[in-house]
């Protein structure tokens, strides 16, 4: 039914400050009373029934930009709202674009929107004609508090989202920031934590009812270059390259969990990883114990995740091309069969380590030290004068400590066997992560390229030599006494395909190294 006609409101404010939880529906009761949220909240709030409903072009061309365009029914009144994904400049892990504004029916009306909405929002959707996709209803009890640094919106989301003929149940926490200071969102969210099982997540309504309504798997992605320039200040160069990977592991959790695309995983261990080398380096330029505590959880996140990865690389790239060679495939069947329960306990143990309370309060936790520049208040006087000093110096001298233990562990690496091999692996993988974030602060973009390229080309050579290499334990799982002479069959043709693999990618790999040994070191001395 279309709204009555009355005076639009006036457009809100363009940025949105919001920490967002998901809980389980048992869970919100006791998450809502939570010490710091009893002790501050200014009276018992309000209760609203709100309708949204989200629109995109046939070709959802807003939702690929990072775009959500929505109407909200609230009692009488329309509320058309554009948001923008997060992760730009000033953003860091829970602002974004937002623009609202008052209109007078059901559909969007373009005619109004505010001065701030992007260029690139308005060309997307200047000719193209605009359809809902997905529908959220949604029962909201909202509050405010009143902590001693910060006014919090509290609005917590019971309801359903709709698209695509399906429907999902809704349960969320949001924690919006009218103002003071954002470190205030963490602290109330980890005090919640406290009452009840709550995730961090950066999964919007509208991401999720796109997924619901083609029926597909929440979206992964790779890790973004952190944009930091060259003169910026150590300090915030690592609060930078903290929040961008923190954010790397929030927008590929929901893959992970989800499990049907093998991306979701690994996406979440390397941003783990790429955590790890960080708060490695931040520990040990400021003897931050945080950082050490920090680093071992995510060290046993990413642990905790490595069969299922295991398990999706043999499944994914292993099998395939035996099988398709072998004149007699039959057997791979049975083996797909026997890994099946394997591979299913694997992700069910994933699953459980990330909702666990321990991986749970990680990102929050770590989200707040990171607003906070946590380290700075365990770093002694010559730490500190390191982190007012622009990073590019600093950066170089880790890459070349870096780089030098690579090269020691690979002293005559045709000698290496397996286990010789791996450990260089993971010195040239450490090397790798920390050059994402710290070449770019000490090196011209021509002369890192063929750094780079060398650095890639032996980590992505001693990766595939490493799997092959480790599969034999998988094998000796499957082929045990009891499997059947298929099994035995299949694994034998995988062993004797990839004894071959090995020899014949030994020489390209020798290459790969010298190449790497012998690059020019792009940073100054």
């Amino acid at each position: 039914m279309a709204a009555p006609r009355r005076k639009p409101a006036a457009p809100a404010a363009a940025r949105e400050i919001e920490l967002k939880l998901v809980a389980p529906p048992a869970a919100i009761d006791d998450l809502a009373k939570a010490g710091m949220v009893v002790a501050h909240a200014r009276n018992m709030g309000t209760v609203r029934n709100l309708g949204s409903v989200y629109f995109d072009t046939p070709d959802r061309a807003l939702t690929a930009a990072g775009f959500a365009l929505r109407v909200r029914s609230v009692g009488r009144s329309r509320i058309m709202t554009v948001k923008s994904a997060g992760g730009g400049a000033g953003d860091g892990l829970v602002g974004r674009g937002e623009w609202e504004v008052g209109i007078l029916g059901d559909a969007p009306d373009l005619g109004v929107l505010p001065d701030g909405v992007p260029k690139a929002f308005r060309a997307l959707v200047a000719d193209a004609p605009l359809e809902p996709v997905v529908t959220t209803t949604v029962r909201r009890r909202a509050r405010k508090l009143d902590l001693p640094n910060a006014c919090i919106e509290l609005a917590i989301d019971s309801g359903t989202v709709e698209a695509g003929g399906r429907v999902v149940a809704l349960s969320e926490i949001e924690l919006e920031l009218v103002s003071g200071e954002v470190g205030a969102l963490y602290d109330v969210a980890l005090d919640m934590l406290e009452h009840g099982p709550a995730e961090m997540s950066l999964y919007s309504k509208a991401a999720r009812g796109f997924d619901l309504a083609f029926d597909r798997p929440p979206a992964w992605r790779k890790p973004l270059r952190p944009a930091v320039s060259r003169s910026v200040a150590l300090d915030d160069a690592f609060a930078v390259m903290l929040s961008e990977s923190l954010r790397h592991f929030l927008d590929n959790r929901p893959a992970a969990m989800d499990g049907r695309h093998p991306e979701g995983i690994h996406q979440t261990r390397v941003a783990l990883r790429r955590l790890r080398s960080i708060l490695k380096v931040i520990a040990d330029a400021t003897g931050s114990a945080a950082a050490t505590g920090f680093a071992q959880d995510a060290r046993w996140l990413a642990g905790e995740q490595g069969d299922a990865r295991g398990f999706d690389v043999f499944l994914a790239e292993t099998i395939p091309p035996v099988e398709e060679a072998c004149a007699d495939p039959s057997g791979f069947a049975a083996v797909r069969a026997a890994v099946q329960p394997l591979h299913e306990a694997a992700y069910a143990r994933a699953r459980a380590a990330l909702a666990d309370r321990r991986a749970l309060r990680l990102p929050l936790a770590l989200a707040r030290w990171i607003e906070g520049h946590g380290w700075r208040g365990e770093a002694d006087a010559d730490a500190l004068a390191v982190l007012g000093a622009p990073a590019a110096g600093f950066a170089g001298t880790v890459l070349d400590r870096q780089v030098r233990k690579a090269l020691k562990r690979g002293r005559r690496f045709a000698r290496l066997d397996a286990e010789g091999r791996h450990e260089v692996r993971l010195a040239v993988k450490k090397l790798r992560y920390l050059s994402d974030f710290l070449l770019p602060l000490c090196a011209r973009d021509k002369k890192a390229a063929g750094f780079a390229k060398a650095l890639s080309r032996i980590q992505d050579g001693l990766g595939r030599y490493n799997d092959i290499a480790t599969t034999d334990q998988l094998l000796d799982r499957l082929a045990g006494p009891e499997a059947p002479p298929s099994v035995h069959r299949a694994c034998g043709e995988i062993r004797g395909w990839q004894a071959r693999d090995l020899a014949a990618m030994e020489a390209d790999l020798r290459l790969r190294w010298k190449a790497f040994s012998s690059a020019k070191m792009p940073w100054p001395d």
